[in-house]
Protein backbone atom coordinates (compact mmCIF):
# COMPACT_ATOMS: atom_id res chain seq x y z
CA UNK A 1 0.00 0.00 0.00
CA UNK A 2 2.92 2.46 1.09
CA UNK A 3 4.65 1.52 -2.44
CA UNK A 4 1.59 2.21 -4.33
CA UNK A 5 0.88 5.36 -2.53
CA UNK A 6 4.56 6.67 -3.05
CA UNK A 7 4.22 5.55 -6.93
CA UNK A 8 0.88 8.15 -7.06
CA UNK A 9 2.90 10.54 -6.30
CA UNK A 10 5.91 10.23 -7.85
CA UNK A 11 3.73 9.99 -11.29
CA UNK A 12 1.76 13.41 -10.20
CA UNK A 13 4.89 15.41 -9.59
CA UNK A 14 6.49 14.05 -12.74
CA UNK A 15 3.48 15.29 -14.57
CA UNK A 16 3.22 18.55 -12.88
CA UNK A 17 6.70 18.85 -14.16
CA UNK A 18 6.00 18.22 -17.67
CA UNK A 19 3.18 20.87 -17.78
CA UNK A 20 3.85 23.71 -16.29
CA UNK A 21 6.68 24.52 -18.84
CA UNK A 22 4.61 24.17 -21.94
CA UNK A 23 2.13 26.24 -20.27
CA UNK A 24 4.31 29.06 -19.59
CA UNK A 25 5.98 28.68 -23.52
CA UNK A 26 2.30 29.59 -25.27
CA UNK A 27 1.07 33.10 -23.99
CA UNK A 28 -2.16 33.98 -25.14
CA UNK A 29 -2.66 36.76 -26.41
CA UNK A 30 -6.49 38.71 -26.48
CA UNK A 31 -7.40 41.49 -28.66
CA UNK A 32 -7.47 43.59 -25.74
CA UNK A 33 -3.49 43.40 -25.08
CA UNK A 34 -3.02 43.84 -28.92
CA UNK A 35 -5.30 47.20 -28.89
CA UNK A 36 -2.73 48.31 -25.98
CA UNK A 37 -0.07 47.99 -27.51
CA UNK A 38 -1.41 50.40 -30.46
CA UNK A 39 -2.10 52.62 -28.57
CA UNK A 40 1.20 52.76 -27.10
CA UNK A 41 3.19 52.49 -30.23
CA UNK A 42 0.78 55.37 -31.46
CA UNK A 43 1.58 58.03 -28.35
CA UNK A 44 5.66 57.09 -29.14
CA UNK A 45 4.66 58.47 -32.40
CA UNK A 46 2.69 61.48 -31.30
CA UNK A 47 5.24 62.47 -28.89
CA UNK A 48 8.20 62.30 -31.80
CA UNK A 49 6.34 64.14 -33.92
CA UNK A 50 5.70 67.08 -31.00
CA UNK A 51 9.59 66.72 -30.37
CA UNK A 52 9.40 67.56 -34.09
CA UNK A 53 7.29 69.80 -33.61
CA UNK A 54 9.19 72.44 -31.15
CA UNK A 55 12.99 72.01 -32.70
CA UNK A 56 13.67 76.13 -33.54
CA UNK A 57 13.91 76.74 -38.07
CA UNK A 58 16.63 78.57 -39.27
CA UNK A 59 15.87 81.25 -41.75
CA UNK A 60 18.09 80.75 -44.55
CA UNK A 61 20.34 83.87 -45.00
CA UNK A 62 19.19 87.38 -46.76
CA UNK A 63 20.78 90.14 -47.88
CA UNK A 64 20.18 94.07 -46.74
CA UNK A 65 22.17 97.24 -48.22
CA UNK A 66 22.19 100.12 -46.47
CA UNK A 67 24.02 103.01 -45.13
CA UNK A 68 25.79 102.10 -41.45
CA UNK A 69 23.95 104.37 -38.84
CA UNK A 70 25.20 102.70 -35.72
CA UNK A 71 27.87 100.20 -35.08
CA UNK A 72 29.12 99.33 -31.65
CA UNK A 73 30.19 96.12 -30.40
CA UNK A 74 27.48 93.64 -31.30
CA UNK A 75 24.92 96.16 -32.31
CA UNK A 76 24.85 97.27 -36.19
CA UNK A 77 22.19 99.20 -37.55
CA UNK A 78 21.50 100.30 -40.98
CA UNK A 79 19.24 102.67 -43.24
CA UNK A 80 18.08 100.60 -46.39
CA UNK A 81 16.07 103.95 -47.37
CA UNK A 82 12.61 102.62 -46.72
CA UNK A 83 13.22 100.84 -43.00
CA UNK A 84 15.91 101.27 -40.44
CA UNK A 85 17.11 97.20 -39.47
CA UNK A 86 19.20 96.04 -36.87
CA UNK A 87 21.59 93.20 -36.36
CA UNK A 88 24.06 91.05 -33.66
CA UNK A 89 26.86 90.94 -34.82
CA UNK A 90 27.68 87.25 -34.89
CA UNK A 91 30.97 86.07 -33.39
CA UNK A 92 31.84 84.45 -36.52
CA UNK A 93 31.28 87.35 -38.72
CA UNK A 94 33.84 88.36 -41.48
CA UNK A 95 34.26 92.10 -42.54
CA UNK A 96 35.24 92.41 -46.34
CA UNK A 97 36.15 95.77 -48.42
CA UNK A 98 35.14 97.11 -51.73
CA UNK A 99 38.58 95.48 -53.32
CA UNK A 100 37.28 92.20 -51.62
CA UNK A 101 40.21 92.04 -48.84
CA UNK A 102 39.49 90.64 -45.33
CA UNK A 103 39.13 93.76 -43.03
CA UNK A 104 38.03 94.39 -39.37
CA UNK A 105 35.58 95.31 -37.59
CA UNK A 106 36.50 98.30 -36.73
CA UNK A 107 37.76 99.74 -40.17
CA UNK A 108 33.72 100.14 -40.50
CA UNK A 109 32.45 103.36 -40.15
CA UNK A 110 29.36 105.26 -39.98
CA UNK A 111 28.06 106.38 -43.01
CA UNK A 112 29.54 103.64 -44.84
CA UNK A 113 27.50 101.29 -47.49
CA UNK A 114 27.31 97.61 -46.69
CA UNK A 115 25.89 94.85 -48.07
CA UNK A 116 24.89 92.69 -44.84
CA UNK A 117 24.49 89.01 -45.10
CA UNK A 118 22.22 87.82 -42.20
CA UNK A 119 20.87 84.80 -40.55
CA UNK A 120 17.90 84.31 -38.43
CA UNK A 121 17.38 82.71 -35.35
CA UNK A 122 15.47 82.52 -32.18
CA UNK A 123 14.02 85.92 -33.19
CA UNK A 124 17.45 87.27 -33.55
CA UNK A 125 19.05 88.63 -36.92
CA UNK A 126 22.85 87.85 -36.53
CA UNK A 127 25.29 89.57 -39.26
CA UNK A 128 27.26 87.51 -40.66
CA UNK A 129 29.23 89.08 -43.44
CA UNK A 130 29.33 92.76 -44.05
CA UNK A 131 30.49 93.54 -47.07
CA UNK A 132 31.58 97.19 -48.34
CA UNK A 133 29.99 98.11 -51.69
CA UNK A 134 29.59 101.10 -53.86
CA UNK A 135 25.87 101.88 -54.32
CA UNK A 136 26.39 103.15 -57.60
CA UNK A 137 28.23 100.49 -58.98
CA UNK A 138 24.85 98.27 -58.31
CA UNK A 139 22.80 100.61 -60.12
CA UNK A 140 21.97 100.55 -63.85
CA UNK A 141 21.33 104.11 -64.63
CA UNK A 142 19.35 103.76 -67.46
CA UNK A 143 18.39 106.97 -69.43
CA UNK A 144 15.87 107.43 -72.62
CA UNK A 145 16.52 110.02 -75.36
CA UNK A 146 14.13 111.10 -78.25
CA UNK A 147 15.77 113.47 -80.60
CA UNK A 148 17.51 113.66 -84.18
CA UNK A 149 20.98 112.47 -85.02
CA UNK A 150 23.06 115.84 -85.30
CA UNK A 151 26.22 114.45 -86.63
CA UNK A 152 27.84 110.82 -87.03
CA UNK A 153 31.58 108.88 -87.08
CA UNK A 154 31.51 106.00 -88.56
CA UNK A 155 35.70 105.73 -87.56
CA UNK A 156 34.60 105.82 -84.17
CA UNK A 157 31.12 104.94 -83.95
CA UNK A 158 29.82 108.17 -82.01
CA UNK A 159 27.10 110.17 -82.96
CA UNK A 160 25.69 113.33 -81.52
CA UNK A 161 21.74 113.43 -80.46
CA UNK A 162 19.83 116.67 -80.20
CA UNK A 163 16.91 115.94 -77.34
CA UNK A 164 13.92 116.99 -78.63
CA UNK A 165 12.94 118.31 -75.44
CA UNK A 166 16.53 120.06 -74.93
CA UNK A 167 17.79 121.51 -78.34
CA UNK A 168 20.49 123.53 -76.85
CA UNK A 169 21.68 119.62 -75.73
CA UNK A 170 24.48 117.61 -77.68
CA UNK A 171 24.60 114.38 -76.48
CA UNK A 172 27.41 112.01 -77.64
CA UNK A 173 26.36 108.40 -77.52
CA UNK A 174 28.96 105.19 -78.14
CA UNK A 175 27.59 102.95 -80.23
CA UNK A 176 29.77 99.39 -79.45
CA UNK A 177 29.38 95.57 -80.63
CA UNK A 178 26.81 95.27 -77.51
CA UNK A 179 24.16 97.93 -78.92
CA UNK A 180 21.38 96.70 -80.17
CA UNK A 181 20.07 99.21 -83.24
CA UNK A 182 16.32 98.05 -84.87
CA UNK A 183 13.84 99.71 -86.58
CA UNK A 184 10.15 100.93 -85.21
CA UNK A 185 9.11 97.69 -86.62
CA UNK A 186 11.87 96.01 -84.86
CA UNK A 187 13.76 95.00 -88.12
CA UNK A 188 17.56 94.56 -87.26
CA UNK A 189 20.30 97.18 -88.44
CA UNK A 190 24.16 98.17 -88.25
CA UNK A 191 25.46 101.64 -87.41
CA UNK A 192 25.99 101.92 -91.45
CA UNK A 193 22.36 102.41 -91.77
CA UNK A 194 22.20 104.99 -89.33
CA UNK A 195 22.01 108.53 -91.25
CA UNK A 196 22.31 112.28 -90.36
CA UNK A 197 19.24 114.38 -89.62
CA UNK A 198 17.25 110.73 -88.70
CA UNK A 199 15.21 110.21 -85.37
CA UNK A 200 15.74 108.32 -82.87
CA UNK A 201 14.94 106.67 -79.61
CA UNK A 202 17.92 105.83 -77.58
CA UNK A 203 18.10 104.13 -74.44
CA UNK A 204 21.62 105.09 -72.86
CA UNK A 205 23.40 104.31 -69.65
CA UNK A 206 25.66 107.00 -67.69
CA UNK A 207 29.16 107.00 -68.97
CA UNK A 208 32.27 109.06 -69.03
CA UNK A 209 34.01 112.07 -70.49
CA UNK A 210 30.23 112.98 -71.64
CA UNK A 211 30.02 110.83 -73.64
CA UNK A 212 27.10 107.88 -73.48
CA UNK A 213 27.27 104.34 -73.93
CA UNK A 214 24.36 103.13 -76.20
CA UNK A 215 22.37 100.15 -74.97
CA UNK A 216 19.52 100.12 -77.74
CA UNK A 217 18.88 102.80 -81.03
CA UNK A 218 15.39 102.87 -82.08
CA UNK A 219 14.88 104.61 -85.93
CA UNK A 220 11.75 106.27 -86.31
CA UNK A 221 11.98 107.26 -89.73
Amino acid sequence: MIKKTLFLIFLVSNFSFLVSPIYAQTPITTSDEIQKLREVIQQKVKEKLQEIAQIPIINPKKAYMGTITEIKDTILKIDTKTKIYEFTISDDATFVNLKQNKIKQTDLKIGQDVLVLSLSKDNIIFAKKLIMVDPTKLVNHKNVALGKIADISPTTSILVLIPGNNINRELQIKVDAKTEIVTKDNKILKFTNLKKGQKIVCIYTNGQNSTYPALKIITLD
